[in-house]
């Protein structure tokens, strides 16, 4: 498990810092929770560059901006029972090729909750007649 940046410099602070503790690699691992090995890779990024930040991670970029991820949400938030077929169809429209996938993920991201319209036949004359 990664380590919080709080927790990255609380282990700088512990063992290398002028008015931290002073502390061993394995005091310091011991304090933070973690593996001795990871106290070791943080002080020594810390040596050489003084940044504890994540870097940028390796993967394929998005296919769908900020903005368009926004047009996303705004057609599923306009209508309630908009499939993501719906919405692929209309973005397609648009010019943006994006796939049902997609349309899936981003609303997921943004916390949209699933509604399915009900399948089963509401009460007929047949029905109401029989009661």
């Amino acid at each position: 498990m990664a380590l919080q940046v709080h927790q990255r410099y609380e282990i700088v602070f512990l063992s290398q810092h002028p008015l931290g503790p002073k502390l061993s690699y394995t005091a310091v691992a011991k304090t933070v929770h973690c593996d001795l090995k990871t106290v070791k890779r943080w002080l020594k990024r810390w040596k050489q560059s003084k940044n504890l930040t994540d870097g940028t991670r390796p993967g394929r970029p998005r296919v769908t901006t900020p903005k368009q991820d926004q047009q996303v949400i705004a057609l599923a938030e306009k209508e309630t029972f908009v499939t993501s077929q719906d919405i692929t169809n209309r973005l397609n429209k648009r010019g943006l090729d994006t796939s049902q996938r997609t349309v899936r993920r981003r609303l997921n991201e943004a916390g949209a909750k699933y509604n399915r319209p009900l399948s089963k036949p509401l009460l007929t004359e047949n029905h109401r007649e029989k009661r």
